[in-house]
């Protein structure tokens, strides 16, 4: 036998065992269908096809069980970090920069950390001069002192002399003139005195002045260095060295870092709903859940072209990363209750109304809901169901009331 006639024998064979399988397929399945059609016998037979074809016929769905659990009512916005305590720092005394201590990122502390100082020459010399005005004062008062009594004593001598010329004159030794010239002379020392102790009050008027210009110069130079005011870390340094430094002109800022504010504004619609330090901020910023804050502070006014408010929180020792100039989410909690809730897909609107569908009987059943306030995907449940039952969540827009339904697992609270 050939090789290509042995090929053809193998190739018949194998056709051959196709056609007697194909016709053994064929006879299964005509068995099956005549079966079917031929049915159960006896009384129940069309009540066992009915619930055949329903069970054929069940929509497949999951459900999930009701939920006793807090709704809240909430705003949830973005928000900033801000700084509670900050400085812009300016000189004191204006005038040229001599130094600048501190640089940006630095920590300073406050009533000790030197920042600048402004014209500390110019103002040294100011001090000496007002010492040096002290001293001359000093000597004004001393010199008309000194006069004084240089006066009083010749005041004693004429008193002296003009009772020896009155004595003098009761005996006709002397003339009536001596003795009224020296009698004048005795007035016009008594004026002298007057007059050099209004000097001695007036050098002492000009003694206290130069104190006071003296006082002014050394707070004038002690104002020229600038100390820190407020503890915190350098986060702008606006001027150098030898810039001029003006009244009112910033020369750093400095915030302190261990206390800062979350700002948010809210729409005007809610500015009755928050009261300070009752309702809470949940705040994220910074990758960091910082926990819920009271509000400490509410705008009194309402922002005429944004219709918004701010209102802002204290946050005391925040994490390194929280710093100043952070994005902040945040979540207004306005008002928080407990409730029966179902996941907000189950809700479905039917003939006007909102209803959840459950599973009785192998069928679902349409329970008409009033609803309240959703959070995180629930449904607050404020009449309609009564108790924690499984809804359908899945397959709820293909069944109706009386739909037959077949569970294909029950989801988890």
């Amino acid at each position: 036998m050939t090789r290509q006639k042995m090929w053809q024998n193998v190739i018949s064979l194998g056709i051959a065992a196709l056609v007697v399988a194909a016709g053994v397929v064929i006879a299964a399945l005509s068995g099956w269908m005549f079966g079917e059609e031929k049915g159960p016998q006896g009384p129940g037979a069309f009540a066992g096809s009915e619930s055949a074809a329903e069970a054929r016929n069940a929509v497949p769905v999951i459900v999930q069980p009701a939920r006793t659990m807090v709704f809240e009512q909430r705003v949830e916005v973005a928000g900033n970090i801000l700084s509670k305590r900050y400085a812009l720092v300016s000189a004191r005394i204006p005038g040229t920069l001599d130094a600048i201590f501190v640089d940006e990122g630095d920590f300073v502390e406050a009533g000790k950390t030197k920042l600048f100082q402004t014209d500390s020459v110019k103002l040294t010399q100011a001090v000496a001069i007002a010492q040096e005005q002290v001293t001359v004062a000093e000597c004004s008062v001393r010199e008309k002192e000194a006069l004084l009594e240089k006066t009083l004593v010749a005041k004693e001598v004429a008193e002296a002399d003009l009772a020896r010329y009155r004595d003098l004159s009761q005996q006709s030794a002397v003339s009536r003139q001596m003795v009224e010239h020296q009698a004048a002379q005795v007035r016009q020392l008594e004026a002298d005195i007057r007059h050099v102790r209004t000097l001695i009050e007036l050098s002492k008027a000009q003694l206290e002045q130069a104190r006071l210009n003296l006082k002014i110069a050394e707070k004038d130079l002690a104002d020229s260095l600038v100390i820190a005011p407020v503890s915190g870390r350098v986060s702008r340094r606006m001027k150098e060295p030898g810039e001029m430094a003006g009244a009112g002109e910033p020369v750093l800022r400095i915030d302190d870092l261990s206390l800062v504010e979350v700002s948010i504004f809210v729409p005007y619609e809610y500015y009755d709903e928050v009261v300070v330090g009752q309702t809470k901020m949940r705040v994220r910023a910074a990758g960091r859940d910082l926990g819920e804050l009271p509000v400490s502070f509410k705008s009194p006014v309402i922002e005429p072209r944004l219709r918004t408010f701010q209102i802002k929180a204290l946050l005391q020792s925040p994490p390194p990363e929280v710093v100043p100039g952070c994005l902040a989410e945040v979540t207004l909690v306005l008002a928080s209750r407990q409730g029966l809730g179902v996941p907000a897909s189950a809700v479905q609107h039917r003939g006007g109304r909102n209803v959840v569908f459950v599973v009785a009987d192998g069928k679902a059943k349409a329970v008409p809901v009033e609803l309240g306030w959703e959070t995180e995907g629930w449904r607050e449940i404020r009449a309609g169901l009564s108790a924690v039952v499984p809804v359908i969540t899945t397959g709820q827009s293909l069944v109706d009331d009386g739909t037959p339904v077949r569970i294909l697992k029950e989801a988890g609270p």
